[in-house]
């Protein structure tokens, strides 16, 4: 398979017209060298040191080396599509994942990056679990929001210094989401209460028992680690 890689540019001045002139160490014209290239192959232009992908085609003509360390190299076709994370490692197309790095030609687990992209994933899922549904009484579904728990914390407060027991028509969805409105005593708004507050207390606990565990993963589970899967385990126990 043929490879090209830039060793020097030069600007030539041919009679009327300047153009750039692209050599590697042994002096090759890039413009000669095309020739030498298959047909067939897919040509991948990326940067000797970096490894980035910079450009690739099957017509090596429509691909413009034009700085020191861009190479010029061909492999067997293939369908490719360039974006920011497409390196060429060891003769191969790689789509780098967010938490891998290229160091010294070869793909390195950023074991740092990991563990916070994680921990921002749990973050997310502390939220989405205080947040979501829990069932009163049996029959009423009612969410757990920031909204919900002030509007809660507000009429009991009101209730208590007007030393009233009772709050009509407070909104629920049934069982089969339909609004539902319902009288509920003062001891119901505490209950509901109590259950926000065990809720959120739950989530922050597992949120916080799964950054303990990812601190001893080795870099295969971490590289593995699946925060969704995980939570729903930890939240169930």
């Amino acid at each position: 398979m043929k490879k090209f890689i830039v060793d020097k540019i030069k600007i030539i001045e041919d009679k009327d017209f300047k153009y750039i002139g692209i050599y590697d160490e042994k002096d090759n014209d890039w413009y000669k060298e095309q020739k030498k290239f298959d047909s067939e192959t897919l040509k991948v232009m990326y940067n000797k040191d970096s490894l980035l992908v910079l450009s690739t085609s099957k017509d090596v003509s429509v691909l413009a080396p034009t700085m020191v360390g861009d190479v010029v190299e061909e492999i067997e076709y293939q369908e490719a599509q360039v974006n920011p994370n497409l390196y060429f490692v060891e003769g191969n197309l790689i789509e780098l994942k967010p938490y891998e790095t290229i160091k010294n030609g070869k793909i390195v687990f950023n074991k740092e990056f990991r563990i916070e992209e994680i921990k921002k994933e749990l973050q997310d899922l502390k939220i989405k679990y205080s947040e979501k549904e829990f069932i009163f009484k049996e029959k009423y579904k009612q969410k757990n929001r920031e909204l919900d728990k002030n509007n809660l914390g507000n009429i009991t407060s009101m209730l208590l210094a007007a030393k009233q027991g009772h709050f009509n028509n407070w909104k629920f969805k049934d069982l089969d989401d339909n609004d539902v409105y319902v009288d509920l005593t003062i001891q119901d708004m505490l209950l509901i209460a109590k259950m926000m507050q065990e809720q959120t207390s739950k989530a922050m606990t597992t949120e916080t028992a799964l950054k303990v565990k990812i601190e001893t993963l080795d870099d295969r589970k971490l590289k593995d680690f699946d925060s969704e899967k995980e939570f729903e385990k930890e939240w169930n126990k």
